[in-house]
């Protein structure tokens, strides 16, 4: 199913009457609702037949509840999608708070990779405190890695230098900037890669290509681009 940006739709304006802008949001939460209703079922295989004998009820209560054109009562869309094995995770919004009012908190209102799922078992968290710890450290404006980096990058250490000296027309800064970015990346084969083109200088993490004439080899520009990424793991 491809899933329309809510955000995007929220954000814009299509009256200032508040009847009209309450009924565009039940329209969107009813052609929502009933498409993903429609995928889960045709995921676990069933038709509508198929799933009203389960939920022992006629085929047209099935169609009618996967109709947009339909009112919904929230105890038969619960029955249906408990039926698939499914929850409907249900959250309040009022300005900058948000209220879960799902029974299951382990679960969050956004997709997340699986990465996270596994570093927050890894720091003993749930996914929810994992998440908004780091949003939290996000948020702080904490620059601890950049400063780490620059650190890193002014020492005397070798590869430190090696790197100075292949991007001696680069600042410092610029340089910790990209490394903190190709840092961000969950898969180690994509974080080498991307260092490996920072060194290269042609196409640096989020920069057009640039051109460079003195060249390294390649096994001797993906041998560095190993061995600072084992400083950075320091780091």
């Amino acid at each position: 199913m491809k899933k329309p940006n809510f955000q995007v739709w929220l954000q814009q304006k299509v009256s200032d009457d508040p009847e009209v802008i309450l009924a565009g949001k039940l329209e969107y939460l009813r052609l929502y609702l009933t498409d993903a209703m429609r995928e889960i079922r045709n995921k676990a295989g069933l038709t509508q037949a198929q799933l009203a004998e389960k939920l022992g009820v006629k085929q047209a209560a099935v169609s009618k509840l996967e109709s947009a054109l339909k009112e919904h009562e929230l105890e038969s869309v619960l029955h249906y999608l408990h039926a698939l094995g499914a929850d409907l995770l249900v959250a309040v919004k009022q300005g900058d708070d948000l209220y879960q009012a799902s029974d299951n908190d382990g679960v969050l209102l956004v997709d997340v990779p699986d990465v996270v799922f596994q570093k927050a078992l890894a720091a003993n968290m749930s996914v929810r405190e994992y998440v908004r710890v780091a949003v939290d450290k996000f948020s702080s404006g904490d620059d601890g890695l950049r400063t780490a980096l620059v650190k890193l990058l002014e020492s005397d250490d070798a590869v430190a230098v090696k790197v100075r000296e292949r991007l001696g027309s680069r600042t410092i800064q610029e340089i910790a900037v990209e490394l903190e970015k190709c840092l961000s990346l969950s898969e180690e084969d994509d974080r080498i890669s991307a260092v490996k083109n920072v060194l290269a200088a042609n196409v640096a993490v989020g920069e057009s290509s640039r051109g460079n004439s003195d060249e390294f080899d390649e096994v001797e520009l993906l041998d560095l681009a190993e061995e600072l990424l084992e400083r950075l793991a320091d780091i």
